[in-house]
């Protein structure tokens, strides 16, 4: 895998705080803002595939305008609350 380095310009604050966790940590300033940057990207891709997801069921509701009762819906979550594995209604 090809690294590249990255400038990344902070307020003295915010260098104090990233060095004060480092070194809580016993970790490199590197280490902290590695790290959260990767978690950071996982969040933030996780995120945008569920709204596209959710865009795409949106676009299928509105084109078949079918629908799930919320009754049959709240049933099958009960039983999924009291550990049955049903499938999901259709």
């Amino acid at each position: 895998m090809t690294t590249t380095t990255l400038g990344l310009k902070l307020d003295d604050a915010t260098r104090d705080r990233l060095k004060s966790l480092a070194h809580t940590k016993d970790r490199a300033p590197h280490w902290v803002i590695k790290t959260a940057l990767l978690e950071y990207l996982a969040r933030e891709e996780a995120a945008e595939l569920e709204r596209r997801e959710d865009e795409a069921r949106w676009a299928h509701y509105q084109a078949e305008g079918q629908a799930i009762e919320q009754e049959r819906v709240m049933a099958w979550l009960d039983q999924l609350a009291e550990g049955q594995r049903v499938p999901c209604p259709r």
